[in-house]
């Protein structure tokens, strides 16, 4: 049975993808971040019908992680630009590149580079504490239950594969 909508779920991922689940949203998100701005240049790159470009857009619109504004020298125009919580998905994005670049490309082949500006040197994601800043792998990390959830055999089982205990 195919789901119409994940908003019930009390889970973050489940919510997430309510929103950006769908491939061309994610391939949308990736020409904003790359600075495409009209929609011509962006139907263009992606080669996507624009019936399904412009229900996307409405869509990353309605959900606040996209907004439109007339172009300033043609008023005809609409730019497309990333709002806060837009760009606040770059992690997903980095992340998703980052796999892509491990599992699906010929070694040494990535098609983007992510060049840190700090310090110069080509980058990819890799998911760290915010409070301690060491790696994030699944070895060193436990879920459970927050706030806004509950306790499930799923947290429990997560718990028992990467050998935890309570």
């Amino acid at each position: 049975m195919e789901r119409s909508s994940f908003s019930d779920f009390s889970c973050s991922i489940a919510r997430t993808l309510e929103v950006i689940g769908e491939w061309w949203t994610l391939l949308i998100l990736r020409d904003l971040f790359l600075g495409f701005e009209r929609f011509d240049d962006i139907q263009r790159n992606l080669g996507v019908a624009s019936n399904i470009l412009t229900a996307r857009l409405k869509k990353m619109m309605e959900q606040g992680i996209v907004e439109r504004k007339t172009d300033a020298q043609d008023k005809r125009v609409w730019r497309y630009s990333l709002t806060q919580q837009g760009r606040d998905l770059y992690p997903v994005l980095l992340a998703l590149t980052a796999w892509g670049d491990k599992w699906r490309t010929v070694e040494g082949q990535q098609p983007l580079l992510v060049r840190h500006q700090h310090c110069g040197h080509i980058t990819s994601a890799i998911p760290a504490c915010t409070i301690c800043k060491e790696e994030l792998r699944l070895e060193n990390i436990h879920f459970e239950a927050g706030p806004g959830g509950r306790e499930t055999p799923g947290t429990a089982l997560m718990g028992q594969i990467l050998g935890q205990k309570k």
